[in-house]
C-alpha cells in the first residue's frame, strides 16, 4: 500500500519574493525566445533532466534530451518559423517556494499571425522547480480547446508556408531572431 506524506495545505496561500516572479518570468521568456529561434537545445536546457513534456498532439516525452531531440525535429518541419505565444496571459500558483505552477493560455504563431488576433487553441500548465537559485521547468502539459482545431491549424499552417515567401517577412525575422539569439546569451 502506497504511504502519502501530507504537504502545505493548498488554501495557505504563498507568496513569492520578488526576485523569484522575475526568475520565473525570465524562463518563461526564455522558453519563448528558444522557440523562436528553432533553439531546441537552448528549450531543453530549461527543463530539469527528467522532466515530463505532453505535447498538443497527445504524446509523452520524459527527459530534456528526449524533449530537445523530437523538438528539434519539429523545429524542422512543421513549427519552423513559429512563435510560442504564453507571455501575455499567466497566473502563478506557488505551491512552496520552490514549486510553482504556471496556468496559461496561447498558441503556436505561425508567420504572419500575430496573438492579439488569434483565440488561443491551447491550454497550457507547467510546474517549475527552484534548484540552486534557478527556477527549471519539471513539466509541461498542452492541452488544445476550442471548435474545430484540426481544420483551423491546418489552414494557420497552408497560411504560413504563403506567408514565408514576402521577402520583407524575410528580413524581419532575421532581426526578430537575432534580438532573441541575444537575449538567450544573457
Amino acid at each position: 500500500m502506497p504511504t502519502f506524506i501530507k504537504i502545505q495545505s493548498m488554501t495557505q496561500k504563498i507568496i513569492l519574493n520578488p526576485a523569484d516572479e522575475t526568475a520565473i518570468n525570465q524562463t518563461l521568456n526564455n522558453l519563448c525566445d528558444a522557440w523562436a529561434c528553432s533553439n531546441a537545445s537552448a528549450y531543453a536546457s530549461l527543463f530539469i533532466p527528467d522532466a515530463v513534456f505532453v505535447g498538443v498532439f497527445g504524446f509523452r516525452i520524459v527527459g530534456n534530451k528526449i524533449i530537445e531531440q523530437r523538438l528539434q525535429k519539429v523545429f524542422n518541419s512543421i513549427f519552423k518559423f513559429s512563435q510560442l505565444d504564453i507571455m501575455d496571459n499567466y497566473k502563478l500558483q506557488a505551491l512552496t517556494q520552490n514549486v510553482v505552477l504556471v496556468h496559461t493560455d496561447g498558441n503556436v504563431l505561425f508567420p504572419g499571425e500575430f496573438n492579439k488576433k488569434l483565440k488561443p487553441h491551447g491550454l497550457r500548465t507547467l510546474s517549475l522547480v527552484k534548484q540552486n537559485n534557478s527556477w527549471q521547468i519539471a513539466s509541461f502539459q498542452n492541452t488544445p480547446h476550442g471548435k474545430f482545431l484540426h481544420l483551423q491549424f491546418m489552414a494557420r499552417l497552408l497560411f504560413s508556408r504563403i506567408y514565408v515567401l514576402n521577402p520583407i517577412w524575410k528580413n524581419a525575422q532575421k532581426q526578430i531572431i537575432a534580438q532573441k539569439q541575444k537575449n538567450l546569451l544573457k
